[in-house]
């Protein structure tokens, strides 16, 4: 499957409008449609709200212009992990049995 073809950006458009008050559901479909903007060649991403900082925006820029939706910050903050740290949960969490450290 080719990144273009994960997902179809139309559908997950619909299933925004679908799901617009539902928060838990609309804020995965926003990210979702970001990603999948953004393979399809779409100027597509996240920016910081001046007004609201607290609220990052994701946007999209569809042929027919801007669309955006504010979405809330990820709950836990940083927990001051290197990149090789990432690097080496990345490994541990595809390959379970090759890493016998406990999760940090």
């Amino acid at each position: 499957m080719t990144r273009t073809h994960m997902f179809q950006l139309d559908a997950l458009l619909q299933e925004i409008l679908d799901h617009d008050w539902d928060y838990d559901e609309r804020y995965g479909l926003v990210l979702a449609a970001v990603a999948c903007a953004y393979w399809q060649g779409f100027a597509a991403g996240i920016r910081l709200d001046p007004a609201e900082p607290e609220w990052p925006v994701a946007y999209i820029e569809l042929p027919t212009g801007q669309v955006s939706w504010h979405l809330p910050q990820h709950a836990i903050a940083w927990d001051g992990h290197t990149t090789e740290e990432k690097f080496r949960r990345i490994r541990a969490f595809l390959h379970p049995a090759a890493d016998t450290e406990t999760p940090g």
